[in-house]
């Protein structure tokens, strides 16, 4: 067997708060998941993430995230970790604007390991990743980012 490959809607959201209530959200859909040996890597391409508006957008990739140089999210997680049907927290391995350091995911799994759909959450800390905080006239959101993947796997 290849292992876990993507299959079905897969998307990544994110939302990041400022002072007074001010949010910025985010999403993208370009999200694959593979199996390599006993780890299972998600990858997320930065360039298809938008927040709704086009300069911001192009702030967030050009000056944030700098996806000409990292334009990819990899998360890589123990295939042991994740149980379907299951719920629970786990570590593993971000690697974000060229730094890796561990991460605790809350996942949802429904379905098997054979056809399911997973729905995960992080926080992540901006400055954890050598990312610059993104400020804009003045405001300036807090360094810490809610992450959400939900993607389906196959079993092939």
């Amino acid at each position: 067997m290849a292992g876990w490959a993507s299959r079905g809607e897969r998307s990544v959201s994110f939302k990041a708060v400022g002072p007074g209530g001010l949010g910025i959200e985010g999403k993208g859909n370009d999200v694959t998941v593979k199996e390599s040996g006993d780890v299972v890597v998600v990858t997320v391409g930065l360039n298809s993430l938008k927040t709704g508006i086009d300069l911001r957008d192009k702030h967030m990739k050009e000056k944030y995230l700098e996806t000409p140089k990292y334009p990819q999210a990899v998360f890589s997680v123990d295939k042991s970790k994740i149980k379907f049907p299951g719920e629970a927290d786990v570590d593993g391995k971000l690697s974000l604007h060229g730094t890796t350091k561990t991460v605790k995911v809350h996942y949802s799994a429904k379905g098997t390991d054979k056809d399911g759909q997973v729905l995960g959450s992080a926080h992540v800390n901006m400055k954890d990743f050598n990312i610059e905080v993104p400020s804009y006239l003045g405001v300036t959101v807090k360094p810490d980012v809610t992450v959400t993947l939900n993607f389906g796997v196959e079993n092939k």
